[in-house]
């Protein structure tokens, strides 16, 4: 796909982002892409190699499909650390929307089941790539169905059931 200046897009490390200008640097094109968090770092993406960098907000449409495929995920936690952690990164990493949709499951599940009495554990990094990616997905969710971004959770559990 090609991106132009002021398109939003999402970067699979910085969640939401703008596209605010196009360089060349040693005979490479750059996309100068600056997330939404504030910090107005530039963030240098090339441009023949945006895929799993950079992606485009995801439609309605998209959304939903989304929220479907996020009914069929199930709790999973790895006993082993290094394993959990390795997929999680991956997870994240990865730019895919269903893949931040899992991770995103995985932290409701861990919730859910520590509140009702079920100890699970994970440590501290494991419990920061679920929040990041939970993050970087409802920040695009609430675009995607043009509400708040309070108003997410509350959307997904309605349209999930639960």
């Amino acid at each position: 796909m090609k991106f132009t200046v002021g398109d939003r897009v999402v970067h699979a490390r910085e969640g939401l982002s703008t596209i605010v200008n196009i360089t060349t640097i040693a005979g490479n094109e750059y996309f100068v892409v600056h997330s939404d968090k504030g910090d107005r770092e530039n963030i240098y993406v090339m441009t023949s190699r945006t895929d799993n960098i950079i992606r485009p907000i995801m439609s309605l449409d998209d959304a939903n499909k989304v929220i479907d495929y996020m009914k069929t995920v199930k709790a999973e936690f790895l006993s082993n650390t290094k394993q959990r952690r390795d997929l999680y990164r991956k997870h994240l990493l990865s730019g895919n929307v269903y893949d931040l949709a899992y991770l995103s499951r995985q932290l409701y599940f861990f919730n859910y089941y520590n509140s009702h009495g079920t100890l699970v554990k994970l440590g501290p990094t494991d419990l920061q790539m679920l929040k990041d990616a939970e993050s970087i997905l409802y920040d695009e969710l609430a675009l995607s169905f043009d509400i708040s971004r309070e108003e997410v959770y509350d959307k997904i559990i309605s349209l999930i059931g639960e």
